[in-house]
């Protein structure tokens, strides 16, 4: 299963010791977006947050490692004395769920069946020794797995908060889910959308289709403001996105997927269309180093769905 294989880019590691900034009471990096739902958007490259609620917190995604899972905890604890009761990870990926270890036992942690079996297997790798080099990194560092699944949605009722978890299909990995609030009309939306950004993912369960198809699902819902799983493209200063920026990204998604047909369509190489397709103009950066993985897998993809 080599989906489950995350190599850390060389710009995960060069944030690390940069975001490693102790946070002072005057400082703080919390930011409410909605009455009890907070967004973190400079800790450990991904964007977090929480909702605190009369029955405790929700925490959405704890980032890139223990350290910044620590560093969540000390903006709860600014906010609220109330106790963390559930964190949710939108999706497998190690700058969304290196934190999870800092919440248990005190919290249960909510995933996609497909995440948690991803995790899990990640674990077990870990307790077997078989660590990537680059997650070293991290320091001390452990594979925390959910230990609440569910398949296509599950609902939250905690005192005057409704939230709603939903999987629409995934797109950016196969156990995408986004978290919503249709009283305060929030939504986290992890890594299947970022405003801005219109480039599917390399590894081996992200699929361009899923995530066009998961992001129309997405605008069926009535929202204000988005928490994208990372900083909009092009912006240091914009915490959420809305709903009309959703289309922005479907439209290149679609451009791009258009362009690499072309190449599928002549029966030109996959290899060939990765070294003359450009990386586009204003896309995120993330994707530049791995531009040509992200080509031949939209290329594989799209043909073997016309096979």
């Amino acid at each position: 299963m080599k989906f489950y294989k995350l190599i850390i880019p060389v710009l995960f590691l060069s944030l690390i010791s940069a975001f490693q900034i102790p946070c002072h009471a005057e400082e703080r990096h919390a930011k409410e977006i909605a009455k009890g739902v907070y967004v973190i958007t400079d800790f450990g490259f991904s964007n977090c947050g929480f909702i605190v609620t009369d029955e405790g917190v929700v925490v959405v995604d704890t980032t890139l490692s223990p350290y910044f899972g620590s560093e969540i905890l000390k903006e709860i604890k600014a906010v609220t004395d109330k106790p963390v009761k559930y964190v949710i990870n939108t999706h497998w990926h190690t700058d969304h769920v290196g934190g999870n270890e800092v919440f248990v036992p005190g919290a249960h942690i909510i995933a996609h069946e497909f995440t948690a079996k991803v995790i899990a297997q990640r674990k077990a790798d870990q307790d077997a020794g078989k660590v990537d080099e680059q997650l070293k990194a991290l320091g001390e560092f452990k594979f925390t797995p959910p230990d609440i699944t569910f398949d296509n949605e599950k609902t939250l009722q905690m005192g005057d908060k409704t939230i709603e978890l939903k999987f629409f299909g995934g797109g950016h990995t196969a156990g995408d889910i986004i978290v919503y609030l249709p009283k305060e009309k929030v939504l986290f939306s992890g890594d299947l959308f970022i405003k801005g950004s219109g480039l599917p993912d390399y590894r081996d369960d992200g699929n361009i289709d899923r995530q066009i198809a998961s992001l129309k699902k997405m605008q069926e819902l009535d929202i204000d403001k988005i928490v994208c799983g990372h900083l909009a493209v092009m912006s240091s200063t914009v915490y959420t996105a809305e709903k009309k920026d959703i289309q922005d990204s479907i439209d290149k998604l679609l451009a791009f997927r258009a362009k690499v047909k072309s190449y599928v369509d002549q029966n030109i190489p996959p290899e060939k269309a990765a070294e003359e397709i450009k990386f586009p103009a204003g896309e995120n950066p993330f994707y530049k180093q791995k531009f040509s993985k992200v080509v031949i897998k939209t290329y594989n993809d799209i043909k073997n769905a016309q096979q």
